[in-house]
């Protein structure tokens, strides 16, 4: 593993320096460069899977998970979506490909992501709320959307001490 690894009490994370600005061109939401200037952050959690994480967030990952934060709700749009699930595709083959279904995407946002959402809907991809603050939907990989002003003080801690790792 590249240099920024790190060792949890129950998993290994990776930060991964991908470049998202593809993602928002000037125009197609109305605030292009505000969009562009989000810290991004990436990284990858890589879960045993002998160890269970007993909370919603933690739950719902499996051996490779990543969890991509920072995003507005104007930041984050379908062309991430698909940024993600093709950078995880390519890491699948050479870490996750024990099983099928080993692999998620967490996205993080301050707030609601409408757009978003809409462009789901739009595409029909099925949006499902699985409680407060977290929003799962499947294309290609299983993703979870978590919406932190939504999200209980308890998990929001949880998942801001597992970012800062």
């Amino acid at each position: 593993m590249g240099k920024g690894n790190r060792k949890l009490s129950c998993c290994t994370t990776e930060n991964i320096g991908l470049d998202l600005s593809s993602c928002w061109m000037d125009g197609e939401t109305g605030t292009g460069h505000e969009c562009r200037r989000a810290p991004i952050k990436t990284v990858a959690v890589i879960k045993p899977i002998d160890i269970e994480i007993r909370n919603r967030l933690g739950g719902f990952f499996r051996g490779y998970n990543i969890i991509s934060y920072g995003f507005t709700d104007a930041s984050l749009n379908i062309d991430v979506v698909f940024l993600l699930n093709g950078y995880a595709c390519l890491c699948r083959d050479g870490i996750a490909t024990a099983k099928p279904g080993n692999t998620t995407v967490s996205l993080v946002s301050g707030k609601k992501p409408k757009g978003l959402m809409q462009q789901l809907d739009d595409s029909e991809i099925a949006v499902v709320k699985e409680g407060q603050g977290i929003y799962h939907f499947q294309y290609m990989l299983d993703f979870q959307v978590v919406v932190l002003e939504e999200l209980p003080r308890q998990e929001k801690a949880w998942l801001e001490g597992l970012m800062a790792q």
